[in-house]
Order: C-alpha cells, then structure tokens, then sequence
C-alpha cells in the first residue's frame, strides 16, 4: 500500500510546509509506504508511483477559490494518463482557506467540487472521498493553528 501525497506550495517556510509535515508523519504511522512530492520545489510523483498508489492526500492552499495553478496544472496532466489513478481507493484534500466556511459555500466550494466530480471519478470505483479544511486561516490564532495540526494528525493516523 502505497500513499503519494503531493503538496502545492511555493514557500518552504509556511503554515503549508507544517501541514504537509504532520500529514506526513501521520500516515507514516499506517501500514505502508508514504511517498511526498513538493510540486513548488519542482518535485512531481511520477506515473509509475501513481499507478501502484492506494492513497492520494493533496496539500494546498485554496487560492481564488479553488486549487493553485501548478496543483490544477498538475491534475491536468495526470488525467491525460489513462490508469494512473485506477488503485487509489482513498482521495483526501487537506486545503486552507482565507475566507469562512459560509463564504466558501456560497461561491460554490469550486476546488472541493473540482475534486470530486473530477479526480475522484478517475479513482478506483468505490474510492471515498475526504475534504479537510481549515477555513479562515487569515484570522487564526497560533494556538487554533496548531489545534488543526493535532487534529489532522489523528484525522489521518487512522486508515
């Protein structure tokens, strides 16, 4: 069992880089092997890995609403890859965003619908589907930000 998780962020030093980290040690914690492609340090999973993956986690920042440039550039050319998705059985999007949950439904969740409508349905056929948020980032004390890394820790530790 393999899980690739591909990480959308051009900083090193970001709240971003601290998620991918305990998303990391958590699901190294599971039975497996993890695999970390920082897609804004010019790293990306090859087809191969994706092909024998059974976990896909997806890091990034929600930006305009949906997923950055080089993450959606990224799903693009993964699609154009008939199979490469066909074993993962779980696909989760562990994203932050600038504005409320409340104004992150009115404008439609375009990333989470993206998401699921898209990459999901390239996914084995019963492959389940996990958004996990932390919403209004730009307003979130130090203390609330380490509550969501505890908390997505013990949210991935477990299979």
């Amino acid at each position: 069992m393999l899980t690739v998780v591909v990480q959308a962020h051009p900083l090193e030093d970001s709240y971003n880089a601290a998620v991918r980290t305990r998303v990391v040690a958590a699901l190294e914690r599971r039975p497996g092997s993890v695999q970390c492609a920082r897609l804004g340090q010019g790293e990306r999973p090859g087809i191969d890995e994706l092909a024998s993956a059974t976990g896909l986690v997806l890091v990034y920042p929600t930006w305009s609403g949906g997923l950055p440039a080089m993450l959606l550039n990224w799903v693009h050319a993964v699609l154009d890859e008939p199979a490469a998705l066909d074993r993962v059985a779980s696909l989760t999007a562990v994203t932050t965003c600038g504005s409320s949950k409340a104004i992150n439904l009115l404008q439609g969740e375009w990333g989470r619908r993206y998401l699921k409508r898209t990459l999901l349905a390239h996914c084995e056929p019963r492959a389940r589907f996990r958004w996990l948020p932390l919403y209004k980032i730009d307003r979130r004390s130090r203390a609330e930000t380490t509550t969501h890394l505890d908390h997505l820790e013990r949210q991935l530790s477990r299979a």
